[in-house]
């Protein structure tokens, strides 16, 4: 024996084969480690860049959406002109920023006014009592000195919190004043670096947008001109902390470090296009917002990105470049997760190492084959079985059998012995089954049979059973038979509660299917909703509103019926604007007391209880009518405004489709009190308050737009100025307020002797002018004369006693007849109107001005129609 070399070559063999086993596996283990950490990394950096660009989306939505408000205020004042303290509050209330749009410090009115225009304005500013009797005694423009220009905020909302912004001059501070001149050059929502606002006494960040509000009727096509228009600014203040809290979930930051990092004005293309790119890259970063800190102070630290996995974003707000940084906080969901990578390398070195051990035990089981006996190995593996049972028969009579077939029979292994296995089986069709059974291993050497076993108590239980010969290959041997038995009992119990969990299983997939189907049918909803909300605040007329609603209405509810009703203006009519679906209570007009809804200003039936009573507009227009409706009164700033009125056909209330048409109540709502708004403040700036005539300045628009369609149609237009005569001896004799009083009875007389098609407004004092389109001197003439008997026929009372004798005097003046053009219209009636004071009073004076030939008979002939 060679002690040198004590392995064998089989050995050798052996030993190589199992390390180039556990070599390759662990090379393996290495690779799939690495993968996986790479793998695990890149999916952590794509999610935490996607959660980025969706926070930053999140913010620019949220300044986008206050920068309409802005817009809208554009228009406020492009359409009014000047706004007082309670308009400017009315419209802020009904756009319900707080709850809508949280976030903003506040909303500011700015006016821009020069040295010389100060005193003025801030007088002006005092005397505004829209809001408070006593005006605003204590305004004052701050901080104190000359300026060029002043820029003052004059109104803001909400007050509480905002007091020390009034009277503030922006322009004061020169980062602001830049602000300020860019945004009026350029007529864009601009946006202020980092400030500390005058009204935060905590010092920490803020930043403002503002929008340049230009004079009504100037032109602003270049920039020299929008300097001269600029009225002032509507600007809005925000401390950034209160921003982002009004943005950033509770997730994001505790997951994220988020900063906010000012990079300057953008820089704008040559075709004006505004782009991400800061106009001055060598400006230092300024930052605004690290969620980390509660109250920021203003700093200029260099802005770098964190190590680790990060993502910055770009975002243009007022022009100015914001780089919004993002950093995966320690411990958050963000970091690498190294247990898999840790799992993969272990599981796979065991593997390996398995696997080396595996081929190792194979090459040597190979080798000690060869030795054990083929019946030794039976026989062990047979007789040691613990889990199956063995009997040896000869025929049907028991030789042996081992202890786990004596203890499913629950007999010892000794009583096995010499019994018959009728004994054993139970029922004659488990014995015949055994008998054929039988009979095939005699013939074909092998078989299996389904027996059902007897236990010593009575009990029975299934088995499978497999049969050969002892004597391999040895046919119609007449000795023992070997029985492989196995207890079926554990395998059905399996199979059973398999089956029990794939029933529960299919039971709960089909409650997540129809979990998901209505989440995705809710998302649908949501999305419907949102697209119909904008909308709706795009509408200008209530038929918009009502076009909208049955648009939307029978997607946002397919399987239901309904309608929209709005309440009149008397409050004694409620008709319907909308309907969709197969209405079965089709009302389309009644009276507001015939609802219950209406009547308490609440949703109705309240209860399943209340679901007994019924509407007096359903049942006035079903014989049976329906049960299953709901009426849901439009509330806005508590005016009830109409009705949502649906048909669910359904028996229960049905929570979500209950709360969507609450959403669309307010939605639909607010649109009309929006709309009903607009409307009264376009009266209020174009109706004498007086009279309720039309005022001079939509009289000048009209006088221009029927000068324009008489000169289309060549048809004549008619202008006359009535002036009350001895006016002011009413005033200096009865007081002014019967003055009033007389003008007021003027100008029911004249909206009653009138056309509809005739023009009517007070042109100024107790001046009245009236247009009459198509109206020649003839039929003028003596239209004015029935003004004037109405005139003599007033019967006006004032402090018990009548006051008689009130006069008018009218000048008339026709184009073409005394002016070709219409710029001298006016002119002419007013020079016929003095000539009539002149000549007397109470009396209808023709202008003598003649720009048009007269016939022979001394009247204008007739022009031939000419095409417009």
């Amino acid at each position: 024996m060679d002690l040198r070399n004590p392995l064998t070559p089989p050995m050798r063999r052996t030993v190589v084969i199992a390390a180039a086993v556990l070599v390759a596996g662990l090379a393996a283990t290495f690779v799939a480690r690495t993968a996986a950490e790479r793998l695990i990394a890149t999916e952590m950096q794509r999610r935490f860049t996607t959660d980025a660009a969706e926070t930053t989306s999140a913010i620019g939505e949220r300044l986008r959406a206050h920068a309409e408000v802005l817009v809208s205020m554009q228009g406020l004042y492009a359409s009014v002109g000047r706004v007082d303290r309670a308009q400017f509050r009315r419209y802020v209330d009904v756009l319900d920023l707080k709850r809508r749009y949280p976030g903003f410090q506040g909303l500011q009115a700015l006016r821009h006014v020069t040295p010389a225009e100060l005193d003025l304005f801030v007088a002006e500013v005092r005397s505004d009592t829209s809001l408070d009797p006593r005006g605003q005694p204590d305004f004052a423009v701050h901080p104190e000195g000359h300026r060029p220009t002043y820029n003052v905020v004059e109104a803001v909302e909400p007050p509480q919190g905002n007091e020390t912004s009034l009277g503030f001059d922006a322009g004061a501070n020169p980062i602001q004043l830049d602000s300020l001149r860019r945004a009026a050059e350029s007529g864009r929502i601009v946006a202020t670096p980092p400030v500390v606002l005058v009204q935060d006494t905590s010092g920490g960040q803020g930043f403002i947008l503002r929008a340049p509000i230009y004079r009504i009727g100037e032109p602003v096509q270049t920039v020299a001109q929008r300097r001269a228009a600029l009225r002032g600014f509507a600007a809005a203040v925000y401390r950034v902390n209160d921003l982002m809290r009004g943005v950033l979930d509770l997730r994001s930051l505790q997951q994220m470090h988020i900063r906010v990092v000012d990079r300057g004005y953008a820089k704008a293309t040559p075709d004006g296009v505004i782009t991400d790119e800061p106009e001055d890259p060598s400006n230092a970063a300024t930052l605004m917002y690290d969620s980390l800190e509660p109250n920021l102070r203003l700093v200029t630290p260099v802005a770098t990105t964190a190590p680790g996995i990060s993502a910055e974003r770009s975002l243009v707000v007022g022009e100015r470049v914001w780089l919004v940084q993002f950093a995966a906080r320690p411990g958050s969901s963000y970091e690498a997760d190294r247990i898999v990578p840790n799992l993969v390398l272990a599981s796979g070195s065991i593997i390996s190492l398995l696997a080396a051990l595996l081929a190792l035990i194979v090459m040597r089981s190979r080798r000690l084959s060869g030795n054990l006996t083929e019946l030794d190995a039976e026989q062990r593996a047979l007789v040691e079985n613990p889990l199956a049972g063995i009997l040896f028969t000869d025929g049907r009579k028991v030789l042996r059998g081992n202890r786990r077939i004596a203890e499913l029979c629950g007999l010892s292994a000794e009583n096995l012995s010499g019994l018959d296995i009728g004994a054993l089986v139970a029922g004659s069709d488990s014995a015949a089954a055994f008998d054929v059974a039988l009979a095939k291993i005699r013939s074909n050497g092998a078989a299996g049979v389904e027996l059902h076993l007897r236990r010593a108590d009575g009990t029975t239980f299934l088995v499978d059973a497999y049969g050969r010969p002892l004597i391999a290959g040895v046919r119609n041997s007449p000795s023992g038979i070997l029985w492989v038995i196995q207890d079926k009992t554990d395998a059905l119990l399996v199979e059973e509660e398999r089956r029990s969990h794939a029933r529960e299983l299919q039971i709960a997939n089909e409650r997540l299917t129809a979990s998901l189907h209505a989440a995705e049918a809710r998302t649908e909803e949501i999305e419907l909703l949102t697209e119909l909300s904008g909308i709706l605040q795009s509408c200008q007329k209530s038929d918009e509103v009502f076009a909208a609603v049955q648009s939307y209405a029978s997607r946002l509810f397919p399987a239901e019926a309904g309608a929209l009703y709005v309440i009149n203006e008397t409050r004694d009519l409620v008709t319907r604007g909308a309907r969709w679906g197969d209405l079965k209570a089709d009302a389309a007009s009644f009276h507001p007391d015939e609802c219950w809804a209406l009547r308490r200003g609440q949703t109705f039936p309240l209860s399943e209880a209340s679901r007994g009573l019924s509407c007096g507009h359903v049942a006035a227009c079903c014989s049976a009518p329906p049960s299953n409706v709901v009426c849901q009164p439009l509330i806005a700033q508590n005016n009830l405004l109409g009705l949502l009125y649906r048909e669910t056909g359904q028996a229960e209330v049905d929570s979500s489709a209950q709360q969507l048409a609450t959403m669309l109540a307010e939605q639909v709502s607010l649109a009309i009190a929006n709309i009903e708004l607009r409307e009264q403040l376009r009266s209020q700036a174009l109706r004498d308050p007086l009279t309720g005539l039309h005022n001079r300045r939509f009289l000048e628009d009209a006088l221009s737009r029927e000068i324009a369609r008489s000169a289309r149609s060549g048809k004549p237009l008619s202008l006359a100025i009535l002036d009350l005569d001895h006016f002011k001896r009413i005033n200096d004799t009865y007081s002014h307020e019967a003055g009033d009083a007389v003008l007021r009875d003027i100008g029911e007389i004249l909206r009653k002797t009138t056309r509809k098609s005739d023009i009517v407004g007070r042109f100024g004092g107790e001046e009245f002018l009236l247009l009459l389109p198509e109206a020649g001197l003839d039929m003028a003439t003596k239209r004015m004369g029935e003004v004037l008997d109405a005139v003599r026929g007033m019967r006006v009372t004032w402090s018990g006693e009548p006051l008689s004798g009130i006069t008018a005097s009218i000048g008339l003046a026709v184009l073409p007849v005394h002016d070709s053009q219409g710029d001298g219209l006016v002119a002419a009636a007013d020079a016929a109107l003095y000539q009539a004071k002149g000549q007397g009073r109470d009396r209808v004076v023709v202008s003598d001005r003649i720009t048009a030939p007269l016939d022979d008979a001394g009247q204008i002939p007739p022009e031939p129609l000419r095409m417009a």
